[in-house]
């Protein structure tokens, strides 16, 4: 009994240590599976980092003898081939589905691999340090790559992708696939078999110089291209019945699923398209002008983001909403007028809009976001309409160029930090009587604001109630007057019998036209003039 004890248990050990140590057969190490008669190839040494040996050409057969039975080989396992440098070539046959974590991990001598129809994933680092491949076609039967699967292939320019899963789904909160390739891969061919490039998929690859699409693509996501910098080239096969080709960078801006890049310069909006997608030209820094047109209704969260290159943009009236960050470091646009369409200006809209200079804000507008104009340090002055309920947090922080703002009696709260360091004030016009109904936050005119010198004008017999409202109180020049708003002033105007009036702005310019909202002086042919707030 102790004997027969002692064999079973020399014989579970041998099987063990067989089974951590790999089956070695023709040069090449398998685990070996009994219950499911397959096997998994490994990597030599007693562990994964120490000496593993693979060299040269290395053929992987489909299945394997061992003792009486034949196993199928259907793995590459973790680490399998892990720092073998002096491999040069290996053949995969159509048995395996699967190739591991770090299996050809520093593999440096190894110039070109065919991944077979029938593997289905490949894992975390796979390729991981393979300066020698230059390229690589992934099948159309893969549908999941793994973390950092190429990372560090910094030989690789030509990349070719048949698998639908892999490209619609290329990005995630946690990893980008493609923009881990480098800036060193100026082309990628998509297969037949490709039906939707997902959102972000090839976001920051900054080397690839072109793309073809081919017609089986219907689905574009936002962002598909954001940041491709030297993207100039987008073609799309003639017989695609969704994205119309010949027309390269406007073949991708169709409906809400688009994208450019900032190798194309101009760019006309087709009217088809309804809505300009999340980050659609993010970082599109050769962008000059753009034309959007009526039919589009909606601007998406950072659609125009650091276009840089942008100096003009005319929004149409059909513009309902206007995304968070959407002009966000525009920093060459000079002016924008945002129409009576839109109701809100959302969170960073124009932050760091370093050049421009004036903007219109319609009456139809009834929020301003979180650090909406936050370091337009070139706008002068800006007249809140009437309209405006609520000034966010930093809405004008560091808008050092601002030398006046009216504030309307319609806003019923202004946030922390609003107007911090907007150090170039000189007049600031409150037109509520009860300063207490501004719910104006302690730090809104905090650091900077030169409060000694600007003049705050506020109406008649409020003076007392600011003088003792902090942040108001801070202001050493509170100022009444009449600041009774008018529903509307013409070049024409009659005032009783006053004669024929003309209308400027607080900087002694003529206003032509119809003056919409805000500050406004009026003078009369017989040299009088009167200040008034036009709603």
């Amino acid at each position: 009994m102790k004997t027969r004890l002692l064999l079973t248990l020399t014989a579970l050990l041998l099987a063990l240590s067989s089974w951590a140590n790999g089956v070695e057969i023709d040069g090449i190490y398998y685990l070996l599976d009994s219950s499911t008669q397959t096997a998994s190839v490994t990597y030599t040494g007693s562990s994964y980092d120490s000496g593993n040996s693979y060299t040269g050409s290395v053929t992987i057969p489909s299945t394997v003898p061992s003792g009486r039975t034949t196993y199928s080989v259907t793995s590459i396992g973790n680490y399998a081939f892990r720092e073998c440098s002096s491999l040069t070539s290996i053949t995969i046959p159509n048995s395996v589905t699967s190739i591991g974590d770090w299996a050809f991990r520093g593999c440096s001598g190894l110039t070109s691999i065919t991944i077979p129809n029938s593997v289905t994933s490949i894992g975390n680092y796979t390729f991981y340090g393979c300066t020698g491949l230059t390229s690589i076609t992934i099948p159309n039967s893969v549908t999941t790559i793994g973390s950092s699967a190429f990372w560090g292939c910094s030989g690789l320019t030509s990349v070719t992708i048949n698998s639908n899963d892999v490209v619609s789904k290329a990005y995630t909160r946690s990893s980008n696939l493609f923009s881990i390739f480098g800036t060193q891969v100026k082309e990628y061919i998509i297969g037949e078999a490709v039906t939707a490039i997902g959102e972000y998929t090839f976001y920051n690859c900054s080397g690839l110089t072109s793309i073809t699409i081919p017609n089986s693509v219907t689905s574009i996501g936002s962002g598909a291209f954001a940041y491709c910098s030297g993207l100039t080239s987008i073609k799309v096969d003639a017989g695609n019945t969704k994205y119309d080709s010949r027309n390269d960078c406007n073949a991708i801006i169709e409906t809400a699923t688009n994208t450019l890049v900032a190798g194309c310069k101009n760019t006309t909006i087709p009217n088809s398209v309804t809505s300009i997608g999340d980050v659609a030209f993010s970082g599109c820094t050769g962008l000059t002008s753009i034309t959007i047109p009526n039919s589009v209704i909606t601007i998406g969260d950072s659609a125009f983001w650091e276009c840089s290159g942008l100096t003009s943009i005319t929004i149409p009236n059909s513009v309902t909403s206007i995304g968070n960050s959407a002009f966000y470091d525009c920093s060459g646009l000079t002016s924008i007028t945002i129409p009576n369409s839109v109701t809100s200006i959302g969170n960073y809209v124009f932050l760091g809009c370093t050049g421009l200079t004036s903007i219109t804000i319609p009456n139809s507008v009834t929020s301003i976001g979180y650090a909406a104009f936050d370091g337009c340090t070139g706008l002068t002055s800006i007249t809140i309409p009437n309209s405006v309920t609520a000034i966010g947090d930093w809405a004008f922080y560091y808008c050092t160029g601002l030398t006046s703002i009216t504030i309307p009696n319609s806003v019923t709260s202004i946030g922390s930090h609003a107007f911090e360091e907007c150090t170039g004030l000189t007049n600031v016009y409150a037109l509520r009587d009860e300063p207490d109904q501004y719910n104006c936050n302690a730090s809104a005119f905090s650091d900077n604001v030169p409060t000694a010198t600007c003049i705050l004008h506020v109406p008649m017999g409020s003076k007392a109630a600011y003088a003792a409202t902090a942040p108001w109180s801070s202001f050493e020049n509170i100022v009444e007057e009449d600041l009774t708003p008018v529903r509307q002033v013409t070049l024409s105007e009659q005032a009783g019998n006053a004669p024929a009036a003309t209308c400027y702005d607080l900087q002694g310019r003529p206003i032509i036209g119809t003056p919409q909202h805000g500050i406004v002086i009026v003078r009369y042919s017989d040299g009088t003039s009167r200040k008034m707030y036009v709603r």
